[in-house]
């Protein structure tokens, strides 16, 4: 769609949030030995029949007021008994009267009552952990017939990987969006509330067995809580496991399974004692010949039996009746959705820019539900930060000499004039699912943007994204699908020509174009594989009239260190074409978390890969955002940093050619947000 407007242009877009991993991996540091009776605070008992595993004695219950304390309300638990003694736990979980009562509002909320989810580490993936009944490697016994029941009804669950599970997770990282997966996720989600997203489960295993400090044991149990009262109220029930190693002892005592048993009685939910199970098996169940943490083939396959049966008995004990126990006028909680702003009548405040600005649009992210913060200019002179827009705007261009935004309130895109204060509509059907949707042609007589009403389409998908090309009357889009603002899959680069028509640019992924369309920068798609995790570490630069014989590749420099895998973040050429900026993450698999953000120059008479600069810690992961002065002398970086109170602080760095210095900090803590905040586009007028 394009929309006619007065003179000028809007640079490059830069790219989404990648939120990224933080947590350690499931090895141990510092690991025990496998494990020794002597050293762990064993069961002394015979060793009894496979028959008796299964029904295990148990224990006396008593009131214990240390532990049967009042629970936060959200989950408004009733009071329950405790054990004295954690491993007096029954090995097959009790089943009480609340489960039923959380599985019947969750029926009211929507749950599918086919699905579960697991939460765990590294002994809770699908290739140890339920996966083998999924692929047809384990089945129930010739005795346990009636288990098949459980294996049809929820064969899909049995098949999928949670992305609440996996290697290195922790209590902590359940709970924490830069956990989450980047592929499935949408920006700001946990990985918990990201999981209730896309598989909307009424079962929940949680096995979480990490956590290497006994003196922090009482942190377990608040991130512990937190998940069993999310996964509450949402109306899962939980179905909790013991641990059977004791990798947290360092030959004193156990701190995870107490939390576990204790929880678990006092929110009165299933909960399998697998720690006395394991007990029988022979060295504990666990592998001699690792680290004393990972179980021995016979220790999963007793896990994945008591978890079906545990599971089957929770389920048949819910669905009991229950046609009778619903209120037939019983109907699934729609989600929630966003309205637009339509305020053609904003408040404006007009920044001082005589020595130019930086203009941006924030976002914030409650759990992956984006609000847009409103428009903002910084004065590098003066160090000054000045809202222009309020909540609920958000910026997606910026006119060569600052007077005028191009800017959107949800589906309501308008152009305001600073120095007017008028507001002018261009359209109240605008797409804003995609990074940049709307901006000013080389001449700003036209605006192109993207219109629900009249969507560019492909075979693939619509267009979401647009990138910018100078001096070309067609229009170049990436095309794919979108569930919500800034959660998009990609199918591919198009150009839409004069006639209308759409072609593919096959084998170019992130494509930047220079100022003048004479360069054009970008990776290949098809490099992103299984084997480098799908990091694209290296690009190409190519004349944009010349095409694929012109095509230069450019290598970094390597980076060292077991499963480090870097990723071009993004790229954006100088004003002149002169010179391309280059961010690089520098990201750990094997810690789960970018190590630092590398920082390139590609100077185009010479063809020379300059190094500018690097930071160390996890900024280049948190969405990145840097402009070029009008100049082409300075480039201004915005940079997000987690801080261990879980605060993300942005900060700006200057990069500056003609003094020589590179990343140096000038502005700490320019926003502080406790829910996820990042910068949209960045134009410096």
């Amino acid at each position: 769609m394009i929309f006619k407007t007065n003179p000028r242009v809007g640079k490059f877009p830069l790219f989404i949030l990648i939120l990224i991993l933080l947590t350690s991996a499931c090895q141990i540091s510092n690991p025990t030995a496998a494990l020794n009776p002597e050293q762990t605070e064993s069961i002394s008992q015979p060793k009894p029949s496979e028959a008796e595993i299964t029904e295990a004695p148990t224990g006396s219950l008593t009131e214990s007021a240390e532990t049967a304390t009042e629970a936060p309300t959200a989950a408004q638990p009733t009071l329950a008994p405790t054990l004295e003694d954690w491993r007096d736990a029954p090995i097959t979980p009790e089943i009480s009267e609340r489960i039923v009562e959380i599985y019947q509002e969750g029926q009211r909320q929507g749950r599918d009552p086919a699905s579960f989810s697991v939460i765990g580490d590294c002994q809770s993936i699908p290739f140890v952990f339920l996966g083998p009944y999924g692929r047809g490697e384990l089945e129930p016994d010739a005795n346990e017939n009636y288990l098949w029941s459980a294996l049809n009804y929820f064969r899909t669950s049995f098949r999928r990987w949670s992305v609440t599970s996996r290697g290195g997770f922790t209590a902590a990282s359940i709970l924490n969006a830069l956990q989450a997966d980047s592929e499935e996720c949408k920006p700001g989600e946990t990985p918990l509330t990201c999981e209730f997203r896309l598989n909307n489960p009424a079962f929940v295993f949680i096995t979480l067995e990490t956590w290497l400090d006994p003196d922090t044991v009482d942190r377990y149990e608040v991130y512990l809580r937190e998940i069993l009262e999310t996964v509450i109220e949402k109306g899962a029930v939980p179905i909790l496991l013991t641990k059977a190693d004791s990798s947290e002892l360092r030959g004193e005592r156990h701190v995870i399974n107490p939390v576990i048993v204790n929880l678990a009685y006092q929110y009165q939910v299933p909960v399998i004692n697998f720690y006395q199970a394991a007990q029988y098996l022979d060295n504990h169940g666990i592998d001699p010949e690792r680290e004393g943490f990972h179980l021995s083939p016979e220790g999963y396959k007793l896990k994945n039996v008591l978890a079906l049966r545990a599971l089957y008995a929770v389920w048949t004990t819910v669905v009991a009746d229950e046609a009778g126990d619903l209120p037939a006028d019983v109907q699934p909680t729609a989600a929630a959705t966003e309205e637009a702003v339509n305020d053609l009548n904003p408040e404006i405040t007009t920044p001082d820019c005589t020595e130019g600005c930086v203009f941006f649009g924030t976002m914030q992210s409650l759990d992956g539900s984006l609000t847009a913060q409103g428009v903002y200019a910084y004065q590098l002179s003066t160090a000054s930060l000045t809202q222009v827009l309020p909540q609920g705007y958000d910026l997606q261009d910026v006119s060569e000499d600052g007077t005028r935004l191009l800017v959107n309130a949800g589906s309501t895109l308008m152009e305001v004039n600073l120095e007017t204060g008028a507001v002018t509509p261009v359209s109240k059907t605008f797409n804003d699912s995609g990074r940049l949707g709307a901006y000013w042609n080389n001449s700003e007589e036209n605006i192109v943007y993207l219109d629900t009403q009249s969507p560019i389409e492909t075979e693939n998908g619509a267009a979401f994204n647009l990138i910018p090309s100078p001096g070309a009357d067609s229009i170049t889009f990436e095309s794919g699908t979108c569930l919500s603002k800034d959660y998009c899959q990609s199918e591919g680069i198009f150009v839409k020509g004069t006639d209308g028509n759409i072609a593919p640019m096959s084998g170019y992924g992130q494509p930047v174009f220079s100022s003048d369309g004479k360069w054009l920068a970008y990776v290949n798609p098809d490099a992103a594989k299984p084997v480098n995790f799908y990091h694209i570490s290296y690009m190409f630069i190519e004349d944009a009239e010349i095409g694929v014989s012109s095509r230069r590749s450019l290598y970094f420099q390597a980076e060292p260190g077991f499963e480090v895998y870097p990723e071009l973040e993004s790229y954006a050429f100088s004003p002149d074409a002169s010179r391309l900026f280059i961010l690089y993450d520098v990201y750990s698999e094997y810690y789960e978390r970018s190590l630092r953000l590398q920082t390139y120059m590609w100077d185009s008479p010479s063809g020379a890969i300059y190094d500018f600069g690097k930071l160390e810690g996890v900024s280049g992961s948190l969405n990145p955002r840097f402009a070029w002065s009008p100049d082409g002398n300075q480039i201004l970086l915005f940079l997000t940093t987690l801080l261990e109170d879980g605060t993300y602080q942005i900060n700006i760095y200057l990069t500056d050619l003609l003094t020589g210095e590179k990343l140096s900090l000038i502005q700490n803590n320019l926003f502080s947000e406790t829910d996820y905040f990042y910068l949209t586009n960045v134009y410096w007028r």
